[in-house]
């Protein structure tokens, strides 16, 4: 072997050594546990927070969060002790219920409630002369709006709720978040063919987890729809009547078996992406 070749020899090496020795890109990593109906508890990059959690009664055909569950949550059990935001998306009470609400931040003082006006009209009403009011937010943007809490991206985003004129009143919120580096939509009880999605560029949003009502994806069409309105690389389907689980479940995964569906309160699974 003549020296130029020793050389390129030596330098391919010298190469694969440098790129076997790059670090590794971080994964971005979000836990998800199921409480009942849209209600998750999210944790990610050292923060925790909550979305439509304060369900302690069925509501028509839907459930509602165990109070073994509740109870955790409320007294601050390992796993549970910090919660850094509490979100509801609007005031129909399969989303939210003033009482376990009530008693939630009356034990937590560390956590902030962040919720549309009537939302939090209902709240402040159950706490009476309570100091906690102080920790209410109550926010109801004309389309998207930013909020900085607690070192959490948090963007609300006002959307209309489905059924037509029958719910047009109703102040639902979705939520555009950002957990340990992971993009998080939750989009309330919204209704999936309104102008107002198209109009605020959630694909542009780079959303890695979608949390949608099971409803939004009936066929492949509806998924078509979600995909191109979102842009998730996961979907998680919510808002499923305990009655119609086992239907549902099949009617998903015939249409997309990577669609994420939690069938109990408590499940957790954690999303790891690159």
């Amino acid at each position: 072997m003549n020296s130029h070749a020793r050389l390129a020899l030596c330098f391919t090496a010298l190469l694969g050594l440098a790129w076997s020795q790059e670090p590794a890109r971080a994964a971005r990593t979000l836990e998800l546990e199921y409480l009942a109906n849209e209600g998750f508890l999210l944790r990610g990059g050292g923060r925790t927070l909550l979305i439509d959690a304060f369900v302690t009664e069925p509501y028509g055909n839907y459930a509602a969060v165990p109070e073994e569950l509740i109870q955790k949550l409320v007294s601050g059990a390992e796993g549970y002790a910090t919660i850094d935001l509490a979100l509801a998306s609007h005031v129909h009470s399969d989303h939210f219920q003033a009482e376990p609400a009530a008693a939630f931040l009356a034990a937590h003082a560390e956590t902030r409630f962040v919720a549309a006006p009537e939302v939090v009209a209902v709240l402040e009403h159950a706490l009476g002369e309570e100091a906690t009011k102080e920790r209410l937010l109550a926010r109801l943007p004309e389309a998207r709006a930013r909020l900085e809490e607690r070192e959490l991206g948090l963007e609300l985003v006002r959307l209309p709720h489905s059924g037509g004129a029958r719910t047009a009143a109703v102040q639902n919120l979705g939520h555009l978040l950002t957990v340990g580096g992971v993009r998080v939509l939750h989009v309330g009880d919204a209704e999936r063919e309104s102008a107002e999605l198209d109009a605020h560029d959630l694909e542009g949003a780079k959303i890695d987890v979608a949390l949608v009502p099971y409803w939004w994806l009936d066929d492949a069409a509806g998924l078509a729809r979600v995909r191109a309105l979102t842009g998730a690389r996961e979907l998680v389907a919510m808002h499923v009547p305990p009655d119609e689980l086992a239907e549902v479940k099949a009617r998903l995964a015939a249409l997309d078996a990577r669609i994420l569906l939690f069938e109990k309160p408590g499940e957790r699974r954690t999303l790891r992406l690159e």
